[in-house]
């Protein structure tokens, strides 16, 4: 497990490297993957995805991962903490499975689950969000399964694929962090 950061049950988080770029790329330029994603909406330059990424590579707010299987050490994903506001303790949840062959198998549950244990235990958060567009079934799933709190539903807050879908948001509350 090269470069390991957080180890789970089926894979391992790594810090994001540039030569992992190309596979975002790939991915996010398949409108498959993408059809419920906010992501996929333009194409994907890969000089531009790099200056994005020397310039986000410092930034306090935002911690990303290359999801990595254990069996063989493939990247097949990405998850991350957004938006930390170390004031008021909370943080955004964001994650994704890009490589097919890997859906359907749990692998998204066990990175988030691994983020959940990192912003509460390690980066002390007292709580962290996400959201879906609600069609995207996997991803309420994940939210679910991991005892996120449905907070709302956004009626026809994104446009895609010539149709507007509602979002869901959810929440988890650190129950053991001490004001």
């Amino acid at each position: 497990m090269e470069k390991a950061f957080l180890i789970g049950k089926k894979i391992y988080l790594r810090g994001l490297e540039e030569q992992d770029l190309e596979n975002l790329r790939k991915w996010l330029c398949d409108s498959e993957i993408t059809k419920l994603l906010f992501q996929g909406e333009r194409p994907l330059n890969l000089d531009h995805m790099k200056q994005e990424f020397q310039t986000k590579i410092n930034d306090d707010s935002e911690i990303v991962f290359a999801i990595m299987t254990k069996s063989n050490n493939k990247h097949i994903g990405w998850a991350g903490i957004y938006d930390i506001n170390r004031s008021s303790r909370n943080a955004e949840v964001r994650f994704f499975i890009g490589d097919k062959k890997y859906w359907k198998m749990g692998l998204a549950t066990d990175a988030v689950s691994l983020l959940i244990d990192y912003a509460f235990n390690k980066l002390n958060l007292h709580r962290i969000f996400g959201g879906s567009n609600i069609e995207n079934k996997g991803s309420v799933k994940v939210f679910k399964k991991l005892k996120f709190k449905q907070e709302g539903i956004i009626k026809e807050g994104h446009f895609r694929n010539g149709k507007y879908y509602d979002l869901v948001t959810f929440g988890l509350i650190n129950k053991s962090t001490n004001i």
